[in-house]
């Protein structure tokens, strides 16, 4: 099998089409020094520990 020099921008599209790059996305956040993955926002409703206990 011989190796291929290029691949045609069609078939790396079907490849990467249903993938989700969120989760590698980084923002720049000068407060923290550079480039970070951003933080899980809470979500409303839910409380904020989860040890129970009342």
């Amino acid at each position: 099998m011989a190796f291929r020099r290029t691949i045609p921008f069609d078939e790396l599209r079907e490849k990467h089409a249903g993938r989700n790059d969120s989760e590698h996305t980084t923002t720049y956040q000068a407060s923290r020094g550079g480039w970070h993955r951003p933080t899980d926002k809470p979500v409303p409703g839910t409380p904020k520990d989860r040890k129970g206990g009342a």
